[in-house]
């Protein structure tokens, strides 16, 4: 089992992180958006589906495509540790638009090919767990701490102080053993499970899963 986090320096703007191929990732894409006050960030979905995770901060979402149009608020807390996410799902083949105000924003987004004609959503805090047509499942702290799916999670700890020692196990019953830091990224196996071992600080777990097989 081949297990070893990718760092995430903050930096001003969209950077792409994971991408199919990379860290034995197949199906996902993942980055982050940080956009400053009174700032914009178009982008164009091309052939795959969308989810953007508001981290911290608010913004303006304008998603439109022909009549498949969902604009509205994204973002409801200051920080991870300040309650749940809202999450946007953008179909294929679509444009969106992401506007600050007065306060900056910090946005997961997370890709995966898609064909489905499914129209687009923006989700308020609290119904993260939503079944929708989309083929991305977002799941904060999962406390289950297995996948059924490929993964990708990424692990912040409050104040930027903290490490998590997990032990995985794979489908094949290898094990390993990896520390995570603040704003550090891991692909996860089909399959695999984890254990907490030791844990210093207050830790926040976005996971990003491909639930149904690509079409």
């Amino acid at each position: 089992m081949m297990l070893r986090p990718k760092h995430y320096i903050t930096t001003e703007g969209y950077i792409q992180l994971i991408v199919p191929g990379e860290l034995g990732i197949t199906n996902l894409h993942f980055g982050i958006l940080n956009l400053a006050p009174e700032s914009t960030f178009f982008d164009h979905s091309d052939d795959c589906e969308v989810a953007l995770i508001a981290l911290e901060g608010q913004c303006t979402l304008l998603v439109g495509h022909n009549g498949n149009k969902a604009n509205g608020v994204l973002g409801e807390r200051a920080d991870v540790f300040d309650g749940d996410a809202c999450v946007a799902y953008i179909p294929h083949h679509t444009t969106y638009e992401v506007i600050t105000n007065r306060n900056g924003v910090e946005i997961a987004i997370c890709k995966t090919r898609s064909h489905k004609d499914t129209a687009a959503i923006i989700l308020e805090a609290g119904k993260i767990e939503i079944e929708t047509d989309y083929q991305l499942r977002i799941i904060e702290n999962n406390v289950s701490n297995e996948w059924v799916g490929e993964a990708i999670c990424f692990y912040r700890f409050q104040d930027g102080n903290g490490s998590a020692t997990l032990q995985f196990i794979d489908p094949e019953k290898k094990k390993a053993r990896i520390v995570l830091h603040n704003n550090d990224l891991l692909v996860i196996p089909e399959g695999t499970r984890a254990r907490l071992i030791t844990g210093e600080g207050v830790c926040y777990q976005l996971s990003i899963t491909h639930s149904t097989p690509l079409q």
